[in-house]
């Protein structure tokens, strides 16, 4: 190299100068994305063959005009100009811009440079304070690499060569990797691959296989490297994700859709613990993709919640390379699944991605959801999966495939073309698709072309197990309507229409109708206000509605239908202004204990006598448990204050609590004679909820010991969790109205 040369003898004046350099070099960041990505300090043609590299790593557009490469001196350290670049330079997403020395014995590489310097750089050495750095128009560092002493490096620095040859240094992950240490960050010396701005020199991409994406563990081994892969298109996911915050303010994740992408057969790893599939999110013109396509995809591999996708960099689409047949989907193996480890699933997850068959399930965990998931098991037992059991082999079905992109995913009209529409037990044959893992399960994302066939082997259609009370019988039910709110009511990202409005009181007047037969008394929950409880009352006919408004920042009360002919005295709100245990967040209101305050009613009718009901809606699951065991704690006092007075009492309601948590042993605690008559139903229907394909019971009905000679009957009526929701009835049809099953206690004399 020419230019200074640091002697091998440096005196304790230098020498201390150099200690002052390391002690003061900045970690120099690149704030926009650009960085040095390759460069060479000496070369096949002597010390001025050089050049230096800068590349556009990030998704934006970068204008680089009046950008300067630097030097630092090998002796003193102080950066000097080497050149400029030209006003109006702009660097595209993954565009490259080559400086090359043009001195004597200068750069000798083929691809040419964008722009040239006559002034060197010194070898970069241990005894010297050598290096490179960009800088931008104003003079601030956009990203340097240098000596271990030099001010110009990054982190602990480099040392290249100080004999002649190809010794090119270049960043990991093909100009990508930036940890702010370029002994980490670059590898070298190594044969040189510059790249100019007309992207002459580019190399083809370095493949990653997708089972090295994937490794044999539940995380992938390279998490947060980008990568290039390259595989066939078997699947598509066309909705993006959303959730609801504050205000009922939509929150998008465009990440969720995308692609599948999965090894050719000839270029598997014949692995069985690794994956040949991953799927690739922010992938937006999904339309332009099809089943077989070959794809190369340049992305960010990252875990989601347990699923490793490749985050497609915004802005660039996968790059179509050829078409090939769709890889044969892998048949799942029952007992493989079934004998799996129950939480990691290293079976399911040896397929994630992969397009799977599943050659027959059974809808073991009630109907199609109102998110489109079916959940069934390997087989055609008929056996309900409930919360406290294992299943390892549990799997869904998704529809986002089929979803149409919609621009609110909850509150699509259409619903979707690939949904697997089953009720509870039926059988589901070759359901076909990739296979991925969301909400701590795993799904067939079923496709157009993988459709399973579903055979009527479970519950009958309609629901008819219970039949009208008698003369001697008094039926109390109670009924979590889900978000019965009124025309302009915000709900889900959206304003309730008149017509959503109007045919969820019809569904709901069938359901009371045709499913409950007409209760004496149902307490419901979930319903905005008096008028809108009143306008079902009116649709039913015959029945009288009562509701106070309470403390729930969505406006969702609790209140009770009641059946004309029964005496209705003493309505009560409860709590309204009770306030929670210290430290406790339990309400919207500060400090207070209830957003949905309990209503009680006394009732009479067909000479039962008098006794009350309340109509209750714990704190959701997200709060604490001690929210819903104070919560019980304040109903059960209320109830011990009339059982005191010699009155009976039934709690009903969504408790949002399990019958064996400490809402309902708080209930139950002695205090009063309170029973839970969860135990008293059948036992493989105790449930009144389905939640990530396991049912369980969120909702009951308590009894004092003056009732408990009453009791007839008790179940849920399962005409929700248990069937999939119809949408080509002639007339209004209540299954599948709301995501609670209610449960109906009958009284008889």
């Amino acid at each position: 190299m020419y230019g200074l040369r640091v002697p091998a003898v440096v005196s304790g004046v230098l020498l201390s100068s150099l200690a002052l350099l390391v002690s003061l070099a900045p970690a120099l960041a690149s704030p926009n994305g650009v960085v040095i990505s390759e460069l060479r300090a000496r070369g096949p043609a002597g010390g001025n063959d050089e050049f230096v590299e800068i590349f556009n790593t990030s998704a934006g557009d970068v204008d680089v005009s009046g950008y300067r490469l630097q030097g630092c001196a090998a002796a003193s350290g102080n950066p000097s100009d080497r050149t400029t670049v030209p006003a109006g330079t702009v660097l595209d997403p993954g565009d490259h811009y080559l400086f090359t020395n043009s001195g004597s014995g200068g750069y000798s590489g083929a691809v040419p440079g964008d722009r040239t310097y006559s002034t060197g750089f010194t070898d970069f050495q241990a005894n010297n304070a050598s290096g490179a750095r960009l800088v931008d128009a104003s003079g601030a560092v956009v990203d340097g690499v240098g000596s271990p002493n030099s001010p110009c490096r990054e982190g602990a620095g480099i040392t290249t060569p100080a004999t002649t040859g190809d010794n090119s240094f270049e960043r990991r992950d093909g100009g990508r990797q930036d940890t702010e240490d370029n002994a980490a960050d670059f590898v070298g010396p190594k044969a040189g691959g510059p790249q100019n701005l007309s992207g002459a020199g580019a190399p083809g991409p370095e493949i990653t296989k997708i089972h090295d994406v994937q490794g044999p563990g539940a995380e992938s081994p390279i998490t947060g490297r980008t990568v290039t892969v390259e595989g066939v298109v078997t699947g598509i996911d066309d909705e993006i994700g959303a959730s609801f915050g504050s205000g009922n303010s939509i929150r998008r994740f465009p990440e969720d859709a995308g692609i599948f992408v999965q090894e050719e057969p000839a270029d598997a790893d014949q692995n069985s613990e690794t994956s040949e599939g991953v799927f690739v999110g922010f992938v937006r013109d999904r339309a332009a993709y099809t089943l077989g396509d070959v794809v190369r995809v340049n992305g960010r591999v990252n875990e989601k919640f347990g699923h490793t996708i490749i985050s497609e960099t915004i802005n660039r689409e996968p790059e179509k390379v050829g078409t090939t047949p769709v890889p044969d989907p892998v048949e799942i193996d029952a007992a493989r699944a079934e004998g799996q480890d129950p939480q990691a699933r290293p079976y399911y997850e040896s397929l994630e991605g992969m397009r799977v068959r599943l050659a027959v399930g059974t809808a073991n965990s009630g109907g199609t959801n109102k998110f489109g998931e079916l959940f069934v098991t390997p087989g055609t037992e008929q056996d309900r999966v409930f919360r406290t059991e294992t299943e390892p082999a549990l799997i869904a079905t998704d529809a986002d495939a089929g979803a149409g992109d919609p621009d609110n995913p909850f509150r699509d009209p259409d619903g979707s073309t690939t949904e697997v529409e089953a009720d509870l037990f039926d059988t589901v044959s070759g359901a076909t698709g990739p296979l991925l893992f969301a909400f701590e399960n795993y799904r067939i994302m079923v496709q157009e072309d993988g459709l399973p066939t579903v055979t009527d082997t479970g519950v009958t259609y309609p629901y008819e197990e219970l039949s009208p009370s008698g003369p001697k019988q008094f039926r109390v039910a109670s009924f979590n309507v889900e978000n019965y709110f009124p025309v302009g009511g915000a709900l889900d990202g959206g304003n309730v229409s008149q017509e959503e409005f109007d045919e969820k009181t019809a569904r709901l007047t069938d359901a009371t109708n045709g499913r409950l037969k007409r209760p004496e008394v149902v307490a419901v929950q979930e319903v905005y206000d008096l008028a809108t409880l009143r306008a079902l009352a009116a649709s039913l006919g015959g029945y009288t509605a009562y509701l106070e408004e309470g403390n729930d920042s969505r406006g969702i009360d609790v209140g009770f239908l009641v059946k004309d002919g029964v005496k209705v005295e003493g309505v009560t709100q409860y709590g309204k202004t009770a306030t929670a245990p210290d430290g406790l967040d339990c309400s919207d209101v500060p400090g207070g204990l209830f957003d949905r305050p309990p209503l009680a009613i006394e009732v009479q009718a067909k000479g039962f006598g008098g006794f009350t009901v309340f109509s209750n809606h714990f704190a959701s699951k997200a709060a604490p448990d001690a929210c819903r065991e104070a919560q019980a704690a304040f109903v059960r006092d209320r109830v011990a204050e009339l059982e005191d007075a010699g009155r009976r009492s039934i709690v009903a309601g969504d408790l949002n609590a399990f019958e064996d948590e400490s809402a309902l042993r708080t209930l139950e605690d002695g205090e009063t004679s309170l029973d839970n008559l969860w135990d008293a139903a059948p036992e493989q229907e105790r449930y009144s909820f389905a939640f990530q394909g396991k049912l369980q019971t969120l909702d009951h009905v308590l009894v004092t010991s003056g009732l408990k000679n009453r009791i007839g009957d008790f179940r849920y009526a399962h005409f929700d969790n248990d069937y999939f929701e119809r949408d080509d009835q002639a007339e209004p049809d209540g299954h599948h109205v709301s995501d609670h099953d209610p449960p109906v206690l009958t009284l008889s004399k």
